[in-house]
């Protein structure tokens, strides 16, 4: 028997409770930014830039919160591994309109910008991509601590948008009004994250797996009163990349695309408005053209 586990076996209750304080954390170096990145079939979690772990299957998470609206990112630059950290070029945290602290707005408005046309990206995909934000607490950090560890994920166009893989699995924008339908709160389930392996495993997808507990319901109160919390899912000029690297780089950076040279484009006749409203099904697939 190690001297830590003797020095557990007599540990209070009210400091087991208490989880690891602010200055074990500060001389731990575990600080930073907690992030999961989700890439090639791996969930790596990330602390301060460093790879604490990872995880090669589903994960159980809580959503604790998630950015209001699906935001909109945009390099000039193709993405490469080697590159400098750089800040985007223009990124919007509302889908709408260019955020003010964008370094260089494409245009006044995100539907009209030219960077938003298809054939604007590589090949016909659209130049300025889809994001959204979450922040979420992993189901085996309960059990160690009862603050929990709040982790931010970024979530692109094929993991928001595209065809349900069954009734039950989703990608998240289906998710949420999949259970919004149902009456669930997507806060208040244990919801599994996993990868889509119709998409080899580049994107990923959410099904609903149990209610939460009450000390779930506790901690997950307490994360989402936390400013911190607040601040994972604003998208601001400098961010990590998705790597995890510590030093600010492009988001987007496994799914970014190459910019082709503009190009004038043929002027289209208005099409004639559609004489059924399209169902949501149609409106999602038609949201993942770009991809």
């Amino acid at each position: 028997m190690n001297d830590i586990t003797i020095v557990d076996q007599n540990m209070p209750d009210f400091l087991r409770e208490a989880g690891l304080s602010a200055l074990t954390k500060q001389l731990a170096g575990r600080t930073g930014a907690k992030r999961i990145v989700p890439r090639n079939g791996i969930f790596r979690k990330l602390v301060g830039g460093e790879e604490m772990g990872k995880v090669k299957g589903p994960i159980n998470t809580i959503v604790v919160n998630a950015s209001p609206h699906v935001g909109r990112i945009f390099y000039a630059k193709q993405w490469s591994p080697d590159a400098e950290p750089t800040a985007p070029d223009c990124f919007s945290n509302d889908g709408r309109t260019p955020d003010a602290g964008a370094n260089s707005p494409q245009s006044d408005r995100c539907d009209t910008c030219p960077q938003n046309v298809k054939g604007s990206g590589q090949g016909n995909s659209k130049a300025c991509r889809y994001s959204r934000r979450l922040a979420v607490l992993l189901e085996e950090d309960f059990g160690t601590a009862l603050e929990g560890h709040v982790y931010q994920m970024n979530l692109a166009s094929k993991s928001l948008f595209g065809d349900s893989p069954s009734d039950k699995v989703h990608p998240f924008e289906n998710y949420t009004k999949y259970l919004a339908n149902n009456g669930k709160n997507i806060d208040h389930l244990v919801t599994t994250i996993m990868f889509n392996e119709d998409n080899d495993n580049q994107s990923v997808v959410f099904t609903a797996n149990r209610y939460i507990n009450r000390n779930e319901f506790e901690v997950l109160n307490k994360a989402a009163a936390a400013p911190e919390t607040q601040r994972l899912v604003i998208m601001t000029p400098y961010q990590a990349d998705a790597s995890g690297r510590g030093a600010p780089k492009q988001i987007a950076a496994p799914q970014a695309e190459a910019v082709v040279e503009p190009t004038k484009r043929e002027t289209r006749k208005p099409e004639a408005p559609p004489a059924e409203k399209k169902d949501l099904k149609t409106v999602l697939k038609d949201w993942t053209a770009e991809e």
